[in-house]
């Protein structure tokens, strides 16, 4: 059906162009009464002028068009034809010599014009078409292009007249079989895409082109038939057939500039809305920018707070902040006793439109539930409680609520949910170690304390010993000195004064050695089991293993505790006359190992008793520091111990 409408417009556009075309040829051939020989003979083909100006024009004008849409290659196409079409309709006006003067003429003068007006047009058609790479088409025009070349060079030689004769009837030869190609490709086209409306366009540019252009070309092979030239005579009918090449031309040059103009304008609208999808996306990408960037900001308050209620109440601040002008409230609902809780903005004008929408089914944390004038995001919850994030309209009307605030709502809800069970979980942890310190047996402190006071004493009975008696000894010697004995006794006092100063140092040394520093804690033990030798009565012997891993402080110095505590256990508890210590790194692990042959000892027995607080001591060191200690004793048989830390 569409077809057949194309077809009448074709049609009686053609008429049309033959009916004007008829009227201004009759009326510029009828000559004026009263008016000079050469005026009426001007006036008899003033249209070609006309035309000659026009097609000038209009060639400027389609080239101005590819200069601003260059990827429309169809208007330099137009634009030469025009162009062409201007100086061929020049050449063929016979009457411009009485504007211009006398011209050299030719027969076929406009012969290589008019094959490149031809050539042009159709291989424009074959572009519009996409049929170039095709065998048949591609040889039609490949022809067409040799022939104009030959036509232009038998010109510029100035061939003789029945070699440029020849070359006529092969342009007229080469035109009709341009017309049936594409006559027949067009009706190919159009069977197989009827409802393009393009193809359409250009099947009807070209069929009105090949209708007003026929009687031309008809004419022509009509006098290479007959032999000589045939005229029109003053008849109506006739005048509407002569010279339509240029009405052929200038409905070719409006249909398609009309298309390529269209596709101008679709060009712009395709554009603009490009534009505007891209300010569109880069609103949306600003909006979720500054999304993430409050959202951030609640991430870094929820990440400060380190109560449940500072958290609850810095969320409430950056919703409000967001979702102004709406309220925005944390709800809590009870799913045993069916209460809410809210906190943020009065929501009590909402109460019924929660209550219906808290005893829907328990929506994933993120999700958010819609009504008139409420949104409601689900974050998650702990126990029986499920907690939500609200937003309402402020004056209880409908609510505005767009893409952008749901996303945020919906990152907020995640959000919400993650720290309120993170928060749940250590409020609970926390319970749990108060209760089990509330439960929890007094041994432990004991233990410290009993320590504390052994070291206490043991720290007495060293300066009291020792230190102490040294600096009374040397008072004494002070008392009894007079001035002319000065000289005999100082040198005893200084004696006295060095080892009241190595007595202190020692002492501080067995309280923090300065140098317990990774592997140093061996040269420690070395130095420490030195000093135990001048005064044990018992053989000790030291076996220091390779120790390749770097021991932080605080294992440094319960390796060096633990040893100072065995050996003392050994001093005083063992009866042992020979004790083994060895340290070393054996298997990624750090291990001390002490055996005796004392008394030993029954392993079943609580270390919290009385005289079990130095193992005690050990085992608590170890264990402070991730290790596993063992011990194994009878009576009569000695003590074996094995502390083991990870390294």
């Amino acid at each position: 059906m569409a077809a057949l409408k194309t077809g009448a417009k074709v049609a009686g556009t053609a008429f049309a162009l033959f009916g004007l075309n008829g009227l201004i040829n009759y009326y510029l051939m009828r000559p004026l009464g009263g008016a000079s020989e050469e005026l009426n003979r001007l006036r008899q083909h003033l249209d070609d002028a006309v035309f000659v100006l026009l097609f000038a024009f209009l060639a400027v004008v389609l080239w101005a068009m590819f200069a601003v849409l260059p990827r429309e290659r169809g208007y330099l196409y137009l634009g030469f034809i025009s162009f062409l079409t201007s100086l061929q309709l020049f050449w063929d006006w016979n009457d411009k010599k009485l504007l211009f003067g006398k011209f050299q003429g030719s027969p076929y003068g406009s012969l290589a014009i008019k094959c490149g007006i031809v050539y042009l047009a159709f291989t424009l058609v074959a572009h519009l078409l996409n049929t170039t790479s095709r065998p048949v088409t591609r040889t039609l025009l490949q022809a067409g292009g040799l022939l104009w070349a030959t036509i232009t060079a038998a010109l510029l030689l100035s061939a003789g007249t029945v070699w440029l004769a020849v070359l006529n009837r092969l342009f007229l030869g080469y035109v009709f079989a341009n017309m049936a190609l594409s006559v027949g490709q067009f009706i190919t086209l159009l069977r197989r895409e009827q409802q393009r409306a393009e193809l359409r366009s250009i099947a009807a540019g070209f069929f009105l082109f090949a209708i007003v252009l026929l009687p031309d070309p008809a004419k022509d092979l009509m006098e290479e038939i007959a032999g000589h030239r045939l005229g029109y005579r003053m008849v109506y009918w006739e005048q509407c057939l002569e010279d339509t090449f240029a009405w052929a031309l200038l409905a070719l040059l409006f249909v398609f500039g009309r298309m390529f103009f269209r596709r101008f304008v679709q060009t712009l609208k395709d554009n603009q809305a490009g534009s505007e999808q891209i300010r569109t996306q880069n609103a949306a990408l600003q909006q979720e920018v500054e999304t993430r960037q409050r959202l951030d900001q609640l991430l870094s308050k929820m990440l400060r707070a380190y109560r449940a209620a500072d958290w609850e109440k810095g969320v409430i601040e950056e919703g409000r902040q967001y979702f102004t002008p709406h309220r925005f409230v944390l709800v809590k609902f009870n799913e045993t006793t069916g209460s809410i809780g809210y906190e943020g903005d009065d929501a009590r004008l909402f109460e019924e439109e929660l209550q219906r929408l808290m005893h829907t089914e328990r929506r994933p944390a993120g999700e958010a539930t819609a009504t008139s004038s409420l949104v409601l995001g689900s974050a998650g919850g702990a126990g029986e409680t499920r907690l939500y994030v609200g937003v309402m309209s402020a004056n209880g009307g409908p609510i505005s609520f767009g893409e952008r605030d749901r996303f945020a709502l919906s990152l907020m809800s995640k959000y919400v949910s993650i720290f309120y069970e993170y928060f749940q979980l250590l409020e609970s942890r926390l319970k749990e170690m108060e209760q089990r310190e509330a439960s929890r047996t007094p041994w432990l402190s004991k233990l410290f304390l009993q320590m504390a006071e052994k070291e206490r004493k043991r720290l007495a009975s060293d300066l009291h010993d020792e230190v102490l008696q040294e600096l009374l000894h040397i008072r004494r010697m002070l008392d009894r000195t007079q001035a002319e004995q000065w000289d005999e006794y100082k040198e005893g006092i200084r004696l006295g004064l060095d080892n009241a100063e190595f007595m202190i140092r020692e002492t501080c040394r067995e309280l923090m050695p300065s140098f317990l520093s990774g592997q140093n804690v061996l040269h420690a033990v070395s130095k420490l089991v030195e000093r135990t030798r001048l005064r044990a009565d018992f053989l000790l012997e030291f076996h220091p293993l390779p120790l390749s891993a770097n021991l932080s402080d605080e294992q440094s110095t319960a390796v060096y505790r633990v040893v100072q505590e065995l050996i003392n256990n050994a001093m005083k508890h063992s009866e042992a006359r020979r004790v083994v210590l060895e340290i070393g790194q054996l298997e990624g692990d750090l291990q001390i190992r002490y055996a005796d042959d004392g008394k030993g000892m029954e392993t079943g027995t609580d270390f919290a008793s009385e005289n079990r607080f130095g193992l005690r001591g050990i085992a608590e060191r170890i264990h402070m520091v991730g290790g596993e200690v063992s011990v194994t004793s009878e009576p009569g048989q000695g003590v074996n111990i094995r502390c083991t830390l990870p390294v």
